[in-house]
Formats: C-alpha cells, sequence, structure tokens
C-alpha cells in the first residue's frame, strides 16, 4: 500500500513540474501595462479630409506584439473609418520591450486607444454681443444674445429643420464625384451638421455619416452653398441644421 501511495505521489509530482514549466503562446495584457513597456511611439498624422470635416474621436485597436516586442498584426475594433487607417498606420510602427512570463519573453495580445482632438475647435455657441464671447462660468450651446433695449431677446442660434434650410438655398454648387467611388461603384449618403451664420455663409461642416470616399467632396461643395438669412423676430441669426448630399450611379 505504501509502495502505491509513494509511486502515485511520484507521477502527481512530476506531472505538476511540467505543468509549471509549460509558457502559453500568447497572453492577454492590459494596455496600462503594455503602455509603460513602449519603447519608441510614432504619432499619427491628422488626415486632411477629416481635419477639414472637424472629425474627432478615438480608434480602439486590438494589437499582437510577438517576443521582440515588434507589432506583428492589428484589428480594429471601434473608430471612425476616416481616422482608422492613420492610427493602424502608426502603431504598427511602435517598439516594445519584450513581456516576460517566468523570466522567459512571450507574445502578448493588447488593446490601444489612439485619440485624434482638434486643438483649434471653436466653442459650441454664442454670446450675442456680450464683449469677449462666453462669459467666465458660462457654457457651451445655445446662449441667449444681450437684450437691446426696445428689441426682444434674440438668441445666438437656432435650430431649424433641413426642409426649412432647404427652402433658404440661393446657390447650391454640386459635388464632383470622386473617380475612385465611381469605379468601385460607391453611392449613398453624406448627412452633415451645418452652421449657417447671419449672412447664410456656410461657417462649418461637421461630418455625421457617409462613406470616406464620398464624405470630402461633399464638404467641399456644401461649404460653398449660399442662404438667405434666416430671421427671428426680423432679425438675422446663425442657424443649425442638417444637410444631406446624396450621389448616385447612373445605371
Amino acid at each position: 500500500m505504501a509502495r502505491h501511495l509513494f509511486a502515485t505521489f511520484l507521477v502527481l509530482a512530476a506531472f505538476t513540474v511540467v505543468a509549471t514549466s509549460v509558457t502559453p503562446n500568447r497572453v492577454r495584457i492590459s494596455s496600462s501595462v503594455m503602455e509603460g513597456l513602449v519603447i519608441s511611439k510614432v504619432s499619427p498624422t491628422y488626415p486632411p479630409s477629416a481635419r477639414q470635416a472637424r472629425i474627432q474621436g478615438a480608434v480602439v485597436l486590438r494589437v499582437h506584439i510577438n517576443k521582440s516586442g515588434d507589432v506583428e498584426s492589428m484589428q480594429l475594433v471601434s473608430g471612425h473609418p476616416m481616422l482608422a487607417p492613420a492610427a493602424i498606420e502608426a502603431v504598427k510602427q511602435w517598439k516594445y520591450k519584450p513581456y516576460l512570463l517566468n523570466g522567459e519573453p512571450i507574445a502578448v495580445e493588447t488593446s490601444v486607444t489612439v485619440n485624434f482632438t482638434l486643438a483649434d475647435k471653436p466653442a459650441e455657441g454664442t454670446v450675442g454681443s456680450a464683449p469677449g464671447g462666453i462669459p467666465e462660468g458660462g457654457q457651451g450651446g445655445i446662449v441667449p444674445g444681450a437684450a437691446d433695449p426696445g428689441h426682444a431677446a434674440v438668441p445666438g442660434r437656432v435650430r431649424i429643420s433641413q426642409g426649412v434650410a432647404q427652402g433658404l438655398v440661393v446657390t447650391k454648387i454640386p459635388p464632383q464625384y470622386p473617380q475612385d467611388a465611381k469605379d468601385q461603384r460607391i453611392q449613398g449618403l453624406v448627412v452633415m451638421r451645418a452652421i449657417i451664420d447671419k449672412e447664410g455663409n456656410v461657417a462649418s461642416l461637421q461630418l455625421i455619416s457617409g462613406h470616406p470616399l464620398l464624405a470630402p467632396p461633399a464638404i467641399d461643395a456644401v461649404k460653398q452653398w449660399k442662404y438667405k438669412p434666416y430671421l427671428l423676430n426680423q432679425t438675422p441669426v446663425e442657424v443649425e441644421t442638417q444637410v444631406t448630399v446624396n450621389f448616385t450611379l447612373m445605371p
């Protein structure tokens, strides 16, 4: 009986030694831990079309790093299609210190987040005739203008429907259909958020949705559109609305 128990003990001991010596092919490590192992980090180039469309946001990537600390492959988890290629191009050039498990280098899976931020993003909203813009302690958004004696207060900006704004268009420039999009038979809508100033000029545009090959020409065209000033209490005011440009290929 004692001999049988001793033999069983030896088998279990041998199994334990073998088990502890086995190293997995790849381990998943948190982004915060891997951030501390970065040796060199290449910053992404902000795509001009995304900058023009004032597109900002985070691109999240699932990244595989080999035993030498090189980025072996990656997969897009989330992010705007106009920003993702630039993030991928930058991150694939990053270099890490090898991650050690039991003293041995091992391949790693982690996540990387690349943030695209426009430093010169204008304030959201205006403050009527208040000097110096939004007063200290004020917040963005639609801010009422200062009351003028004898006149009703007029908001700095109002939101109107796309149908109403369409009726105010004086000049509409059609977009140029990109040849690449034609070759790939890409069609669809490009939807933008537009701010129209008191004179009826397109002050700014922000892309809401649309194919990345179609968005830049839509933005280029709409920023040249001209509207009649929108009147509120017989006073021109800034307007926020939506603009939709439809790209359709002839059969």
